[in-house]
């Protein structure tokens, strides 16, 4: 079952990837109770395989169920993130979500070796990962297989696979996620500064965000940060919490059957009142015609 995100992005977190020294690349395993369903993006590209689980798969503004053996490839910056079915929360589950993956920088390759004419297939995918990749096709067998083996290869030989994957991917054939749309409007932002503020504030959303602790942040006194803010933006500082606060609720409104007044304290409101004013004035719309509106489109 297919979905589309709507148009009002939801904000990210920069999620900042730690390899080994000796590594050009990340390869790991997954292996919790539930995918824990953070919305957050990277700079590196990412291979993931799904070998236990099943949820919802959120890449951009495209949104899809995902079950074991879900294969994609994933380009820097594009936001992303799996959430789990609900059996996985409950108290006392017996059940538990696993996934192997590759976090890598297109450059490790060099600029030189990807000129080769054998690796032509490799640019080509590459490029089109900028949008996400579901793979499919007739390949998707062995390229899972291959996958399966790298976490206990040693780097140069996953190094090799890794190639070889993405050449597969290229023959096998794939799906593009993201919409063209969202991709030339993607996010970016103007300054190191207001990274640094949003990267703040969504580490901390659900808890009470001060102007005073985000003006410390940039060596600033209140006053000068909320001028500065509200030029670089747009937004008042308070607008633009709520904004992303109010992000966050539309996708749990969206995707899970989680208790209304439950998400509201969850994206950090201790009044749920306020919270349903807020998306009201947001939206133009309470959470509960939303999560109808939503569940409508998706049937």
């Amino acid at each position: 079952m297919k979905r589309i995100v709507s148009d009002h992005k939801i904000a990210v977190s920069l999620e900042k990837i730690e390899k080994s020294k000796h590594s050009s690349f990340y390869t790991g395993i997954y292996d919790q109770p539930y995918f824990d369903g953070a919305w957050h993006y990277h700079p590196e590209l990412e291979l993931l395989l799904i070998t236990k689980g099943n949820g919802i798969r959120l890449v951009g503004d495209h949104a899809e169920d995902f079950k074991t053996n879900d294969l994609v490839l994933l380009g820097g910056y594009l936001p992303h993130a799996w959430i789990p079915d609900s059996k996985f929360l409950k108290e006392n589950s017996k059940q538990h979500c696993r996934s192997i993956y590759i976090q890598f920088k297109k450059d490790i390759f060099g600029s030189h070796f990807m000129d080769i004419p054998e690796l032509k297939g490799v640019r080509k995918i590459l490029t089109h990962a900028e949008r996400g990749i579901k793979v499919t096709g007739k390949h998707k067998e062995k390229i899972i297989s291959l996958f399966k083996k790298i976490p206990r290869s040693s780097s140069l030989k996953q190094l090799l696979t890794l190639i070889r994957i993405l050449d597969l991917i290229n023959l096998s054939g794939y799906d593009l996620l993201v919409s063209e749309k969202y991709f030339k409007n993607s996010f970016y932002f103007k300054s190191s500064r207001i990274l640094k503020i949003h990267e703040f504030i969504m580490e901390n959303y659900a808890k009470k965000v001060s102007i005073k602790d985000c003006a410390t942040i940039t060596n600033m006194t209140v006053s000068s940060f909320c001028r500065y803010f509200k030029n670089e933006t747009t937004y008042t500082f308070t607008e633009y919490l709520n904004k992303i606060r109010i992000d966050f609720s539309k996708k749990l409104l969206a995707h899970t059957d989680v208790p209304i007044k439950e998400i509201g304290f969850d994206c950090g409101y201790n009044s749920i009142p306020y919270f349903n004013k807020q998306f009201k004035k947001i939206e133009k719309i309470s959470p509960y015609a939303y999560r109808k509106s939503q569940k409508r489109t998706t049937n």
